[in-house]
């Protein structure tokens, strides 16, 4: 059909008969193309040529729909796909060392058992309140809420799960802030009864926290592995001794505010 196209286009002006002579056609073939032909319209008795310009498209949809993988990654597995993904990003290593606290103490130890997909609204409620048991700060409760709710969004963005667990982390109070608590010389006394007694290694690093007023990282040795290791320790057990000086909120760099002369 190209044939009679081209001899259409030379022609301008034709008859079915043109056709058929030129391009050695039936008749009846030759009739229902140019019937069709969106190049070819009727001109009184005759047929004319019309040439169509063809523009270019400027957009294109494009499906971005993603088809749900409803995968059976479990939240342990889903935490540690995002680190990673964090470490890759332009992403503070502060930000990604807090991730990776929160993830670790918080998230892994209450969700342990959960596939990713299982996880409901309700099942995030619970959570928040087992946190406020353990007397964590409502501003720390509210980053790792945060935090598993970035997480969950990933992996529906991804297609790995469905979105049927949809929240916002919502302040709908003001936090106060954490006041700092100095020592008095009798609660300094009773600490330094506890770690004597408890955890000896612990009283020359309180000691020279208290008198040389440094970060604690400063004051430690040894690699920062060693140093990343002994840190945790201390924390771990300096929680043990909070909890029989009653300090619930307290923070062990804190103990640089207080004086060992008292």
């Amino acid at each position: 059909m190209d044939k009679i196209l081209k001899v259409a286009k030379r022609l301008k002006t034709f008859t079915l008969e043109d056709i058929v002579m030129f391009c050695d056609i039936n008749a009846v073939t030759a009739g229902k193309f140019l019937q069709k032909s969106e190049n070819i319209k009727p001109c009184g008795d005759k047929f004319e040529y019309v040439e169509t310009i063809k523009t270019e498209d400027k957009f294109k949809i494009f499906d971005k729909n993603i088809p749900c993988k409803n995968s059976d990654i479990t939240v342990a597995d889903a935490c540690n796909i995002f680190l990673n993904l964090c470490k890759n990003r332009n992403i503070k290593l502060k930000t990604v060392k807090a991730y990776k606290t929160f993830i670790n103490a918080h998230i892994i130890p209450y969700f342990k058992n959960f596939i990713l997909k299982d996880i409901t609204v309700s099942d995030v409620e619970s959570f928040r309140k087992c946190m406020q048991y353990k007397q964590i700060s409502e501003r720390r409760i509210k980053n790792i809420l945060t935090l598993l709710n970035q997480i969950i969004k990933h992996f529906q963005n991804e297609g790995y799960i469905n979105k049927t667990c949809v929240f916002e982390v919502k302040r709908i109070a003001n936090i106060p802030k954490r006041q700092i608590q100095i020592l008095t010389p009798g609660q300094l006394a009773q600490l330094f009864q506890i770690t004597n007694k408890k955890y000896q290694y612990l009283t020359p690093i309180v000691q020279n926290l208290i008198l040389l007023k440094q970060p604690l990282n400063d004051l430690l040795t040894g690699s920062e592995q060693e140093k990343k290791h002994l840190k945790r320790k201390i924390r771990k057990d300096f929680y043990k001794v909070k909890q029989e000086l009653g300090l619930t909120n307290y923070i062990f760099d804190d103990l640089s505010l207080c004086n060992i002369d008292n």
